[in-house]
């Protein structure tokens, strides 16, 4: 036993004094500056860029072997300039030595320090690292009976790996694009991790800041978590990641951006899944709270979550990113919430359902992305009610003269049309199917209730078939179809109003309500464009249109009439002390042509007159010339004017010409007298050819009396 203790005591001081002049003498045989230069052959030779290593390569044996060294530049590609690719001030790695021989990895802190790096693509599409990045490589054969690859075969698996730190500090990466002209600067780049020790927390911190030229931005990130890794390595857990980003710059408040994110992190290669937890994003005017869980991580991801947007300001939230939303309403899109549930399997993205909050207005419903390629959705949408014109850009004093439009606006909107480009180049690969429900809606301040659409759109042709509402106590139902195959949409209506009180329906569209009354109308429209000016120029189709129990205000043709013949001042029809003609019923048809709007067959009945029309109406220059006949059916005696039984039945014909806000209503007297004078001399046709019968008949009577007589007489 003796003897055995002192062979092992032996071996063990061998050993020692083994270690102990490796330490000392290693150093003092082996230089690995002697390297340095083989080292350098080596990258050039491979990348073809000069290679430099500045300071000397210090050794360290026992009981880390390690090295340390500085100054390290690798040189740019041919045709990038002199200034280096990357270049490092200080780097440092070293390994605990015994612990290799049991194939445990210890690591010394890593560190990094003063690196640089410097990308760039230039304007023909090169980037300085297209010849880094190597050819595709043909993969290692896999043993069919093993499973594993060949290329691995005899090589020692590590039996466990632990890291004392890694420090990455002051690191400085450069891009510059010569394509785009865009600069930007990822600066002060830190990363502090402490020990990584399976199951042991570890703190980790990071930070950098990124300046841009174009925008001008600055923004600075700083990151704080714990982190926890599995024994195996392969789950990461980071608990109380705490995110935190300040910005300043163009498109930025100019007090700057705050935005936090805070969450718990948790990723498992063994389950290929991802967790996060606890998920709060705050910032200006936005705060998202939520959930995601993700399956499949490394090959077909399946994403499942739950986020919240919580009383949120979307016209502060634009102003951080430099838009400037202004509506008519100035308190709309001030507060909006959204409740979503998500998912994603590889293909197909769904959020359903989903609930929204807009100002007034609750919503619900779901939409499905089944694929991108097109893309092809399918979408639901019931909303209690909405009034649009709440969220119209206010309207400018240019606007709200129809048809007028200054030089300056027309160069401003060829401008902008011209920037705009082709509005409708994702409509023509869209295939979607939608059902859009609202309680109640005020569009172009018209008021309906129940309105149902379905939106089908296939190969640039989007049709809302049916179309359906309650509307002005009738009904509405009708179909648009838009065809955007071409740059310039083409768009077709067919609309039937039903019952509709056309008065209250113009009182609040226009503001007027020039006609009042029930009244029945069909409509069957094309036109090309879709701004005012292209609607008013090439609006085409036809119409009919049967209004009852009405009036026409602003003209009354009876008090029209005794005014212009001079029969009483400042009378109406029988009951009627407003400016109207009233009428029991209105009919008629129109067809426009590229702009005007032709009618031909005005008919309109009351017990005073009956009164047709006919004339046109061009859209383009905001012009009308119609006139409007009337004939008087009874007397107006005893209704504050002398008895006009004399222009019973003569065509008294009004002229209505000029702007459509404002035209201008005038007897067309010439006419008038024409038609009495022609009423005049058939009366005194009539009369003369009444004498000349009772002539006839008194001659005839007394040439044939006479013979009768003699006749008899014998």
């Amino acid at each position: 036993m003796g003897k055995f203790l002192k062979i092992v005591l032996g071996v063990a001081l061998v050993l020692v004094v083994l270690i102990a002049a490796a330490v000392v003498v290693l150093p003092m045989v082996v230089d690995p500056n002697d390297y340095k230069d083989r080292l350098v052959a080596e990258v050039k030779q491979h990348t073809g860029r000069d290679f430099v290593i500045a300071q000397p390569l210090e050794l360290s044996v026992f009981p880390w072997l390690g090295i340390d060294t500085g100054g390290v530049i690798l040189g740019n590609a041919p045709g990038f300039g002199r200034q280096p690719f990357a270049q490092v001030r200080h780097l440092g790695v070293r390994v605990k030595l015994l612990p290799l021989l049991s194939r445990n990895i210890e690591v010394d802190t890593l560190v990094l320090e003063g690196a640089e790096i410097n990308l760039v693509r230039a304007a023909d599409g090169r980037t300085n690292w297209d010849d880094l990045a190597g050819k595709d490589e043909q993969a290692p054969a896999r043993d069919p009976e093993s499973g594993g690859d060949k290329a691995e075969e005899g090589v020692p698996t590590i039996a466990s790996l632990k890291i004392q730190g890694v420090w990455l500090r002051d690191v400085r990466i450069r891009w510059q694009d010569d394509q785009t002209g865009v600069n930007y600067v990822l600066d002060k780049v830190r990363l502090e991790v402490g020990a990584l020790a399976p199951g042991a927390r570890v703190p980790v911190e990071a930070g950098f800041t990124l300046s841009g030229s174009q925008p001008p931005v600055d923004v600075t990130l700083e990151l704080n978590t714990e982190a926890r890794m599995s024994e195996s390595l392969r789950r990461v857990d980071l608990k109380g990641l705490h995110l935190v980003a300040d910005g300043e710059g163009e498109g930025l408040p100019s007090s700057g951006m705050h935005v936090e994110v805070a969450a718990d992190v948790v990723t498992d290669l063994d389950a290929d899944t991802l967790v996060i937890s606890d998920l709060v994003v705050q910032g200006p005017a936005v705060a998202i709270t939520g959930k995601l869980d993700v399956a499949g991580l490394q090959q077909a991801p399946w994403i499942e979550g739950h986020l919240e947007l919580v009383d949120t300001n979307l016209k502060q939230l634009a102003a951080l990113f430099g838009n400037r939303i202004e509506t008519t309403d100035p308190q709309a899109l001030t507060q909006v919430s959204l409740k979503v549930d998500l998912s994603h399997d590889g293909k197909a993205t769904r959020i359903e359902p989903f609930e929204i909050s807009l100002d007034d207005t609750h919503a619900s419903g779901f939409v499905r992305l089944l694929d991108t390629r097109g893309p092809v959705l399918r979408a639901q949408l019931d909303v209690d009610a909405l009034d649009l014109d709440r969220y119209q850009p206010p309207q400018s004093q240019s606007d709200k003269v129809p048809g007028k439009v200054s030089g300056g606006d027309k160069a401003a909107r060829k401008a902008e049309a011209g920037s705009a480009g082709d509005l409708f180049a994702g409509l023509r690969s869209l295939d979607l199917e939608a059902d859009l429900r609202i309680g109640k809606l005020t569009v172009s301040k018209a008021r309906l209730r129940d309105v149902s659409v379905r939106l089908v759109s296939k190969g640039g042709v989007l049709e809302a078939a049916p179309v359906s509402a309650r509307f002005y106590q009738g009904r509405f139902h009708g179909k648009v179809r838009l065809d955007a195959r071409k740059k310039t949409p083409r768009l077709h209506l067919v609309e039937n109003l039903q019952g509709v009180q056309i008065g209250p329906l113009l009182a609040d569209v226009t503001g007027q309500d020039k006609l009042v009354g029930a009244g029945d109308l069909k409509l069957d429209l094309r036109l090309t464009g879709l701004s005012e000016a292209e609607v008013r120029r090439s609006l085409n189709g036809n119409g009919s249109f049967v209004f009852r129990d009405g009036a026409y205000t602003g003209v009354d043709l009876v008090k029209l009439i005794r005014t212009a013949t001079g029969q009483g001042q400042n009378t109406t029809q029988a009951g009627n002390t407003a400016e109207q003609t009233e009428f029991t019923e209105m009919r008629g048809s129109f067809i426009a042509r590229n702009g005007v709007i032709s009618n031909r067959d005005l008919s309109a009945k009351s017990p005073l007159l009956r009164v047709s029309g006919q004339g046109d109406v061009d859209l383009s220059a905001n012009r009308i010339d119609y006139t409007v006949t009337a004939k008087v059916v009874a007397s107006l005696q005893g209704q504050g004017g002398a008895d006009a039984g004399q222009l019973a039945g003569l065509p008294i014909p009004v002229r209505i010409q000029g702007a459509l806000d404002g035209p201008d209503y005038t007897l067309d007297v010439e006419a008038l007298l024409r038609a009495k004078a022609s009423q005049r001399l058939e009366q005194e046709k009539a009369k003369l050819r009444n004498k000349i019968e009772q002539k006839v008949q008194e001659r005839l009577k007394d040439v044939l009396g006479g013979k009768l007589k003699g006749l008899f007489g014998r």
